[in-house]
């Protein structure tokens, strides 16, 4: 290290400062504040998102909304007035509570096919391992309903307009 040059007679030294370590904030602030806004902004999103993705996954994947969904995708008055293919749409609404011998589901499924769209409305519960559908019919976008239960469905329910059938017939599709 080189040595200070002596100074002059009479003059006095300048105060030793040794140089100012930089703040915190000054040093950190480049990693910081993308950290800060993912934790706020990003990762609630990201969170909120898959649990969304999860429910919706979980209902459309639920028992009813299979069955109700093939019982419309085969109706053929539901299919001269969607056209084919008839889909699910992506925003599924209502529960699905269930254990393995009972439970409850009232399911709101949006449908749609080449030549319009519709609401599938479905209410059913499970007894003893079995679902039993009370509710399952299309409003059709435009005016006009499609009852999805066959006639059996509708006469143990007590539906007035269900047709007089004797216990061993097989239900209509």
């Amino acid at each position: 290290m080189a040595a200070m040059p002596p100074l002059p007679p009479g003059s006095i030294p300048p105060p030793y400062s040794p140089a100012q370590k930089s703040g915190w904030w000054s040093r950190n602030w480049k990693w910081f504040v993308p950290t800060l806004f993912f934790v706020i902004f990003v990762l609630p999103l990201a969170m909120c998102g898959g649990i969304v993705y999860f429910v919706m996954s979980t209902l459309k994947n639920s028992e009813v909304a299979r069955e109700s969904i093939a019982r419309a995708q085969s109706n053929a008055v539901l299919m001269e007035k969607l056209g084919t293919p008839i889909q699910m749409g992506a925003w599924i609404g209502g529960s699905v509570n269930a254990a393995s011998a009972d439970g409850r589901a009232n399911l709101v499924i949006p449908i749609s096919g080449p030549k319009g769209k519709g609401t599938l409305m479905v209410f059913a519960r499970k007894t003893a391992g079995e679902w039993h559908y009370l509710t399952m019919y299309v409003m059709i976008q435009g005016g006009g309903t499609v009852n999805l239960l066959n006639a059996n469905e509708r006469k143990a329910r007590g539906d007035p307009e269900a047709p007089s059938l004797p216990s061993d017939s097989t239900p209509d599709q």
